[in-house]
């Protein structure tokens, strides 16, 4: 995924505007935006696979911690996907001060 993939998926700008998209593809959110891009990518009709919370060191480097993690079964899948990852944000004790959200475009079975 690239930016002209966000951007061609209607995202709001400021969704599209607070992602980081990293030079292998992966997008990364900072915290405070990640219930908002989890809910964008869902009107769009993406299915949130997971997220993975990381923690930036002052020189860039950073720790990765699997968060969630949705396996899609094709009955409702945008709406389960989205909620699944919207309450694992609720979780205590997140590690981290960004999210990395993975997607895929939903299977209508």
């Amino acid at each position: 995924m690239g930016v002209t993939y966000i951007e061609d998926l209607g995202l709001p700008a400021l969704v599209r505007s607070a992602a980081n998209v990293q030079d292998n593809g992966e997008v990364v959110w900072p915290l405070d935006h990640a219930a908002e891009a989890i809910s964008a990518l869902a009107d769009a009709g993406q299915v949130v696979l997971g997220l993975d919370v990381r923690d930036y060191d002052g020189t860039g480097r950073f720790i990765e911690v699997a968060w969630s993690s949705f396996d899609p079964d094709g009955l409702d899948d945008v709406e389960r996907g989205r909620g699944h990852a919207l309450a694992a944000l609720q979780r205590p004790g997140m590690p981290g001060s960004s999210i990395l959200i993975t997607w895929q475009a939903a299977l209508h079975v």
